[in-house]
């Protein structure tokens, strides 16, 4: 089940974050709150934990970065942990920002992407009682260091399988952000779907080498339609506006966005959304942190029989289109339909 977008009920900034280099005016922090009292399992007191989330750019961005978001509130409202996030801390920082947040006591030590495996590895050295968990990498220690990802191939089937079947002329067109395992996977999983829905489409994916930059998404995607393409989808932050962008001014092309139902930040052009959430597995892992079983491992984890459904519904996108994509989301989380996934980058 896809967890609700509640807005944080705080925002405080941290200024500790401004002596670990990331004191910026965009590199606010959001707390989740605090709750009065330990939640409890197995009929006793459990650890309170105080946890903290390093994000790459703005929790605005309604994707990525506000999925996050939603998982601060989550660990919050589930596990009654204490958590800070921190957004838009720039990446050659974020050693400094991790010893920080080690260093104010913090149980577990989140980093949200790839690009925070470095900083990850380094204090989990220098901080062995603190745990360390990297979304969507492969890290791993054996003991208080651990990454975990999705089986991302399988929900971006549906994105890859919705612009194939909008594209009228049999092109579809992918805009990402940085090129790295998981985000290779998110490609060619949109491929995988776009292939399924029509063996003859034309796939053409092209990395920005930015998340966030809305000028680079556009100037990209722009050229991706000139060169065909008929329908657009992706894999970047705050980069979408650009996407939009792009779209109305080449004539309304259809795009199939990520994480959330966004059609409202440009209604013209967003026909569907892949909607997808870390949350609930990051939360079962947090809990092991707080019984005390975490294990310094990568963990993958697929697309779940009782997820809801993968994709959204708008006025842009024909009934026929939406019920066959929720028919056939059944076939892939119970693996009748196998999305290979391929981790390598483009040259």
């Amino acid at each position: 089940m896809r967890l609700p977008t509640k807005v944080l009920a705080t925002a405080v900034a941290v200024a500790a974050m401004a002596a670990a280099g990331c004191g910026s005016s965009n590199n606010t922090s959001g707390s989740a709150g605090s709750s009065t009292g330990s939640t409890s399992t197995g009929g006793g007191a459990a650890k309170k934990l105080k946890i903290a989330i390093l994000l790459p750019g703005s929790a605005s961005d309604q994707g990525y970065n506000a999925d996050g978001k939603r998982t601060a509130e989550a660990l919050k409202t589930q596990l009654g942990a204490d958590v800070t996030f921190t957004e838009a801390v720039p990446i050659p920082n974020q050693t400094d920002v991790y010893r920080q947040y080690a260093s104010q006591g913090n149980d577990l030590v989140i980093g949200w992407g790839t690009q925070f495996t470095e900083g990850a590895v380094a204090a989990a050295k220098e901080f062995p009682k603190v745990k360390f968990l990297v979304v969507n990498a492969t890290a791993k220690n054996g003991t208080n260091l651990a990454s975990m990802d999705t089986k991302i191939e399988q929900w971006q089937f549906f994105a890859g399988y919705v612009a194939a079947k909008l594209a009228k002329n049999g092109v579809v067109g992918f805009v990402g952000g940085q090129c790295f395992p998981a985000t290779a996977a998110n490609m060619y999983g949109t491929k995988a779907g776009a292939e399924y829905a029509n063996p003859h489409v034309k796939f053409i994916g092209q990395f920005t080498g930015d998340f966030e930059d809305p000028t680079k998404a556009k100037t990209t995607a722009s050229a991706i339609i000139d060169q065909g393409a008929t329908a657009l989808t992706g894999n970047v932050n705050n980069g979408w506006a650009g996407i939009y962008q792009a779209a109305k001014e080449k004539g309304n092309i259809p795009v199939v966005t990520e994480w959330a139902d966004n059609h409202a930040q440009a209604p013209q052009v967003i026909a569907s959304s892949v909607l997808k959430s870390q949350s609930k597995f990051i939360v079962g892992i947090a809990k092991t942190v707080q019984d005390g079983t975490f294990k310094g491992v990568m963990t993958m984890f697929p697309l779940p029989a009782d997820w809801g459904p993968a994709i959204s519904n708008t006025a842009l996108l024909p009934d026929a289109i939406y019920n066959k994509a929720i028919a056939l989301q059944a076939k892939v989380a119970s693996g009748a339909i196998k999305v290979k996934r391929n981790e390598t980058c483009p040259k």
